[in-house]
């Protein structure tokens, strides 16, 4: 991407602000920049993962490490999330080194449409009293 100096003498310093916002703020260990999340999170869906941040903040997850212990069930079941914000919570439990495949624990390869994937996760949420 290109630097802050580079963008600042061509497009201009708003512009270059606006990269270098806080766009995602969950804690201190879950925090990125417009820049962070294109340059290190290689996702720069900034709707999605407002989604995910307000999603992160009711279930009071605030590292990668409580992220990773959440199953991906109980993330998409709230009305908020999905396919895009799951996508978002995959690239940061990537960036912080785990394996999104064993987070996911399908044992073969996937052939549920999300669509399906998300009503199931909500129903299994009423079965069990969950909040959705």
């Amino acid at each position: 991407m290109l630097n802050r100096d580079v963008v600042n003498a061509t497009i201009g310093k708003t512009f270059a602000d606006k990269l270098d916002e806080v766009v995602f703020a969950v804690s201190d260990k879950l925090t990125f920049s417009r820049r962070d999340m294109i340059e290190t999170l290689k996702c720069g869906n900034f709707n999605a993962a407002t989604r995910l941040e307000k999603a992160l903040k009711k279930l009071d997850i605030k590292t990668p490490a409580q992220l990773y212990k959440l199953d991906p069930y109980s993330l998409v079941r709230l009305k908020t999330i999905g396919e895009t914000s799951l996508f978002v919570a995959m690239c940061i439990l990537d960036l912080a080194g785990y394996d999104v495949v064993k987070w996911w624990g399908w044992n073969d390869t996937n052939t549920v449409k999300f669509a399906s994937f998300k009503r199931d996760a909500i129903k299994r949420a009423r079965k069990r009293g969950h909040d959705i």
